[in-house]
């Protein structure tokens, strides 16, 4: 009886925290640019229903701010990603507000194709890392990875 209770609670977890790509989902759109251009990244980022993400500036010590990395390599030159206006948003329990993200957004960057990159499709990696809270309780940090594709003409 006890591995019974011990089980289902394991599992009601598993159900509620979900796995990186449940909560929030990055999708981005593919970039068309000439060598020696420029380009924008724009990325669609989606959050679940009923969670929101701390912003990208937070304001509690505590808390972990929304970050974008792209890996940079010797083709490409990418600018800092450009966040939206963050909504505020009280936790249950709390006189504090907090600086999130929720529903649909986009962040997007500048991107620089150098001159002597080759004619064809590029990939870039990249990585959303973020803290995701419902009304009650927030859960420890987590990342998800995408990809950035780039047909360079």
């Amino acid at each position: 009886m006890y591995w019974l209770i011990l089980s289902l609670s394991i599992t009601a977890i598993a159900s509620v925290t979900g796995s990186n790509d449940e909560i929030v989902m990055v999708n981005s759109r593919p970039i068309h640019v000439k060598a020696n251009a420029q380009g924008k990244i724009f990325l669609d980022i989606e959050v679940k229903n009923g969670f929101h993400i701390q912003a990208h500036k937070v304001t509690d010590e505590f808390l972990v701010p929304t970050t974008l990395a792209i890996k940079q390599n010797d083709e490409f030159v990418i600018e800092e990603p450009v966040f939206p206006p963050s909504k505020r948003f009280r936790l249950r329990g709390t006189e504090s507000y907090l600086e999130v993200y929720d529903g649909r957004f986009e962040i997007c960057s500048t991107v620089a194709a150098k001159r002597t990159v080759q004619k064809g499709m590029h990939r870039l990696h990249g990585t959303l890392r973020y803290q995701a809270c419902d009304s009650v309780r927030c859960l420890f940090p987590r990342s998800v990875e995408f990809l950035v594709e780039i047909m360079i003409k």
